[in-house]
């Protein structure tokens, strides 16, 4: 009896380290949020694209998309390529409002994230 509750409350503590240290969600939005915030920092131009799927910008003479596309966000560069940089959604918003750029997602877990990022636009 006393060994069947050992194992119980081990299954339960290991379900909670599993959680904090396993999960790679919030890393994910991390990650994500720095390269958003370094792909944003100084550009020549920023627009946001119809319906607020994405925002196209130019910065270095090259032009990027950042967009919601199915289940993800991805970034495309002189609209060739398709490179995920946020996975495993279920929905997406990514609004520009006036020199900031929003981005709202929720995950396919039910978790939501938000976050603004300044945009700094230079002319080169």
């Amino acid at each position: 009896m006393l060994f069947s509750q050992l194992i119980l409350f081990y299954s339960m503590w290991f379900k909670q380290i599993e959680k904090q240290f396993f999960h790679a969600e919030p890393i994910e939005w991390e990650m994500f949020s720095l390269d958003i915030e370094s792909s944003v920092s100084t550009v020549t131009t920023i627009g946001e694209q119809v319906n607020q799927t994405g925002v196209r910008f130019v910065k270095n003479g090259e032009e990027f998309d950042i967009e919601c596309y199915q289940s993800l966000i991805r970034k495309q560069k002189n609209r060739l390529g398709h490179e995920p940089m946020l996975t495993g959604l279920n929905s997406c918003k990514i609004q520009l409002i006036e020199n900031q750029v929003l981005i709202k997602v929720e995950f396919e877990n039910g978790r939501k994230e938000e976050r603004t990022y300044e945009v700094s636009v230079s002319s080169q």
